[in-house]
């Protein structure tokens, strides 16, 4: 990442002409000066999450308003990264389309309307119910309509769908009063509590007919053979043969985190699974083969009993 890298977590402020935004940490404001004497090479900007990806847009337009630094981008003397915990399909397309960001890094990926496991018609009615009771409608799948559905301990986004955090509304109640269940975006202690570590359920087997593997679904269970046990491998190989390659679409397809998805492709590579492109090889193939075949079942029709046996007749020898 060069010669060094300046970090800053959660700015949305930018920098000032002389004097940039600290890091966390920091003992002084990090100056131009101090960039250059330093042969800063790269700004990491870190943040939790992209709903929108307006935020994290706004980040770097602010940066970049600054002559100096817009310079040396330009010059290519210093790349501008991001990395995010968490974001949204769309809102992590609209940061990549954008060019703003040299390179965007995130650990997961999904986490909103379009990554859940929703039929046609669940995901329609979820959306009509969301736009029907939100106080105004243009907020009914959160701000941008990027359908989010990742809420934080230490804050609720604004992408989230208005009817769970919105303090009007119309309701049915006697008293006549919404109840979010996160009130002035706040997630209450209690209900922090029940939801912590929670995560939708996820079916591989939807996953699987989804991309077309009907005969790998009805296989049931699938396992992968003498490969050690790694999970979500044939599942993985699945998708990377309907032409899904980058480790967030993975990751989001099969419900895990980016990481992962990049552990799991890094070791169908070695076993020579999939090419340096992820692409699917020979083996690859005969592995997909492999799992769509059902186990077979052996049913045995003898009973077990206590009482003696005895023969009856003897084969003569020939």
């Amino acid at each position: 990442m060069g010669a060094a890298c300046v970090f800053i977590f959660n700015n949305i402020t930018g920098p000032r002409e002389r004097c940039l935004h600290p890091s966390v940490g920091a003992p002084r404001p990090t100056t131009i000066d101090v960039l250059r004497a330093r042969r800063v090479r790269s700004l990491v900007f870190v943040s939790d999450y992209a709903g929108s990806g307006e935020e994290c847009l706004a980040y770097a337009r602010a940066w970049l308003r600054n002559a100096t630094i817009r310079s040396w981008r330009s010059l290519k003397l210093i790349r501008l990264h991001l990395m995010l915990f968490a974001s949204t399909t769309a809102g992590l397309r609209r940061i990549r389309s954008s060019g703003l960001y040299d390179q965007v890094s995130v650990i997961h990926h999904g986490m909103d309307f379009a990554s859940m496991q929703w039929s046609r018609q669940e995901a329609e009615r979820v959306s009509e119910l969301c736009v029907e009771y939100a106080r105004r409608p243009e907020e009914g799948l959160g701000w941008s309509r990027s359908g989010g559905l990742l809420v934080f301990e230490h804050t609720v986004p604004n992408n989230l769908p208005a009817i769970l955090r919105q303090t009007k509304g119309r309701t049915r109640r006697p008293d006549g009063q919404w109840a979010p269940f996160f009130m002035n975006r706040v997630v209450p202690p209690g209900l922090m509590r029940e939801l912590v570590g929670y995560r939708p359920e996820y079916d591989p087997l939807l996953g699987l007919r989804a991309v077309g593997q009907v005969r790998l679904a009805r296989a049931g269970e699938h396992h992968t053979h003498a490969r050690g046990g790694i999970r979500h491998l044939v599942e993985v190989l699945a998708h990377v043969a309907k032409g899904r390659r980058h480790p967030e679409q993975l990751a989001s397809a099969v419900a895990v985190s980016v990481p992962a998805a990049r552990e799991i492709l890094a070791q169908a590579r070695r076993w020579g699974l999939v090419d340096d492109q992820t692409r699917l090889t020979d083996a690859g193939r005969d592995e997909l083969r492999a799992a769509k075949i059902r186990p077979r079942q052996v049913v045995s029709r003898l009973r077990g009993s206590q009482e003696p046996y005895y023969p009856v007749a003897l084969r003569e020898s020939q």
